[in-house]
């Protein structure tokens, strides 16, 4: 059998060369770079980010920070996972470019440089199929995307607002990342992104109304913006905050699934949930509280909290007593906490947004004061 370190190799060989029939999400690429820079380097240095940094930067660092605590091992395995489920998920158009990235488009983040090998066999992960997906390819590996988009001041979200067509908004792009949109499960992340989706509207609206010459004028559109700011914001924390609750409440349903209809029936081995799902929620809310997040996004990482030592005592119990015993107290424990994700959660996400949109006054006055 080949070691992590020779299909990791072989991995990356063959994604130099890798031509998607469709090219991956921003969010894919963002995955497959941090856990690449983590195999490959380690942790994340953890200063705080540039000042000039762009927003690319930003989220590339922000990725390769949530995978802290993987040992290079795991996130060679985790790499090679993730490799063969979008190469499934994207196609194979042509395998002889090798441009190095497994993507293309002008915004798109781009690859970190791979060491070359000789290319080695690569198994697919659990006979080749996946009719039951796991959760992090497309939940977790936005993380990082969010938390830099929550990284945005004030003035740059009023700046950009000011070059924005009302119908090219950020909110109207976006799409359910735990679940297919057309299942019904999916209607919370539905209604997150089309709540977040009308307030961007009535900022990028509010021009038309509130412009030059306009009675109301000494109102100006970047007064109501700069109120609507924390709404946005909040959205982008919530946005998280649910993310990572889905994911977590899935991996309790995959897991009760797998011990009672068995890895064969339900195609998704208990190790391959602590290694795709579990371990990399906790990292993730490890990411969330650390310094150069915003305040939001860490009061967020606090609330996860309880999520992050759930997984931890889980792996800790797997270490000491076997994977069939850590899977056992991981779905005992999500059955005995299921009110804090389903009752305290949500209360505390409905407690955030009238926070944000009492601090909007402060700052649409001080936006206000400066004109």
């Amino acid at each position: 059998m080949s070691t992590p370190v020779a299909q990791f190799r072989a991995k990356t060989n063959f994604m130099k060369s890798w031509r998607p029939s469709n090219p991956p999400s921003n969010r894919d690429r963002l995955e497959l770079y941090a856990l690449h820079k983590q195999a490959v380097s380690g942790d994340a240095p953890s200063q705080d980010d540039a000042p000039d940094a762009s927003v690319a930067d930003k989220a590339k660092l922000s990725a390769w920070r949530s995978k802290r605590g993987l040992s290079q091992s795991e996130a060679m395995q985790l790499y090679v996972a993730e490799c063969d489920h979008q190469i499934r998920i994207y196609g194979t158009k042509d395998a002889t470019n090798g441009d190095g990235t497994p993507a293309t488009g002008g915004n798109s983040v781009p690859q970190t440089p791979y060491n070359g090998s000789t290319p080695q066999n690569t198994p697919a992960i659990e006979n080749g199929e996946d009719n039951n997906m796991l959760l992090c390819p497309r939940g977790l590996a936005a993380i990082p995307l969010l938390c830099a988009a929550a990284s945005e001041s004030r003035s740059a979200y009023l700046a950009r607002l000011q070059v924005t067509a009302p119908t090219n908004g950020w909110w109207s792009k976006q799409e359910p990342l735990c679940l297919e949109p057309s299942n019904p499960l999916s209607l919370t992340e539905k209604l997150i992104i089309g709540l977040a989706e009308q307030v961007e509207k009535v900022s990028l609206l509010v021009g038309s109304f509130l412009g030059e010459g306009n009675a109301l004028s000494i109102l100006s559109p970047r007064v109501v913006q700069a109120f609507l700011w924390p709404v946005h914001n909040i959205f982008l924390a919530i946005w998280i905050l649910w993310i990572l609750t889905c994911t977590y409440l899935g991996s309790v349903v995959m897991m009760s699934q797998t011990l009672l209809f068995g890895a064969k029936r339900t195609n998704t081995p208990l190790g391959r949930v602590f290694l795709e799902e579990i371990n990399p929620s906790a990292r993730a809310v490890e990411s969330l509280c650390e310094q150069h997040q915003t305040i939001g996004v860490r009061l967020t990482g606090l609330v996860l909290m309880p999520l992050m030592m759930l997984c931890d005592l889980s792996n800790s119990v797997v270490g000491r007593a076997g994977i069939l015993t850590g899977s056992v107290f991981f779905v005992g424990s999500g059955l005995f906490t299921w009110w804090y994700w389903l009752c305290v959660v949500p209360w505390l996400a409905m407690c955030a947004v009238s926070v944000a949109v009492m601090s909007g006054w402060c700052f649409g006055l001080i936006e206000l004061s400066g004109n």
